[in-house]
């Protein structure tokens, strides 16, 4: 079995988040979304999403994390 390309992977999620993000923005009408690019010490990183005070969405957020190292953090 094949390695999968991981960067294949987050592109795919990447985008998937932005098509959420796009719609939900959309259909609220109103509010666009914060973002917040983070970075993790031990590897890895994410962007969190925030929109608040929206017309339908009172707040609504969608992330994505990549996050990597010796040890995973707990769940």
């Amino acid at each position: 079995m094949s390695q999968p390309d991981i960067q294949v992977v987050i592109d795919f999620l990447k985008t998937l988040q932005d098509d959420i993000c796009n719609a939900l923005a959309s259909e609220d009408g109103k509010a666009t979304f914060f973002e917040d690019n983070w970075q993790r010490e031990a590897g890895g990183g994410g962007r969190t999403r925030v929109l608040t005070d929206g017309a339908v969405f009172e707040q609504a957020g969608v992330n994505y994390s990549h996050v990597f190292g010796k040890n995973l953090p707990p769940s």
